[in-house]
């Protein structure tokens, strides 16, 4: 019984190595078909400094690394529906965005609608701006720790007391 179950978690163990270095040759050739797409590969391109590796590599916290990553999520939405009606490079785009999506979102399909969402938000819409003017002191409270903390135990507290 031992001896098969040893060949048993072997056999795993291969298939999920091949199965990772399957998805990782596949995103890879994905990201080379794209670079070709796009001329990517010519000397010119870096000549700017880096556009996302450079802010990556010098957050310390993990913290301010997801509000970067974030923001270089959002602009690669962007960039794959701006693009979205090309049959040359659709399927590579839609594989890349799978991935990130797996990857950053966890594959949770309400967070990636609600980011969605908050991207597609239009700033030069008045109505827009009206309603996030409204909201900005709730928002400003809500980006200090202290004041979730403090909001936090002030609801405890109301609920308390509500419930007495």
């Amino acid at each position: 019984m031992k001896y098969t179950s040893s060949i048993l978690a072997l056999q795993l163990c291969i298939i999920l190595g091949f199965s990772t270095c399957y998805c990782e040759s596949r995103f890879t050739t994905q990201i080379n078909s794209l670079k070709d797409y796009f001329n990517a590969s010519n000397s010119d391109v870096g000549d700017n400094g880096t556009l996302f590796v450079g802010i990556l590599k010098n957050c310390q916290e993990e913290s301010d690394r997801k509000i970067f990553q974030s923001q270089i999520v959002s602009f690669y939405f962007k960039l794959f529906e701006k693009f979205e009606g090309n049959e040359i490079i659709q399927h590579d785009m839609e594989v890349i965005k799978e991935n990130i999506i797996a990857k950053f979102f966890k594959s949770n399909s309400s967070k990636v609608n609600a980011f969605r969402n908050l991207t597609r938000i239009s700033v030069n819409d008045v109505y827009v701006q009206r309603q996030a003017i409204i909201e900005l002191k709730k928002v400003m409270d809500d980006l200090s720790p202290n004041q979730r903390k403090r909001r936090r135990s002030q609801m405890q507290f109301r609920d308390r007391r509500a419930s007495k």
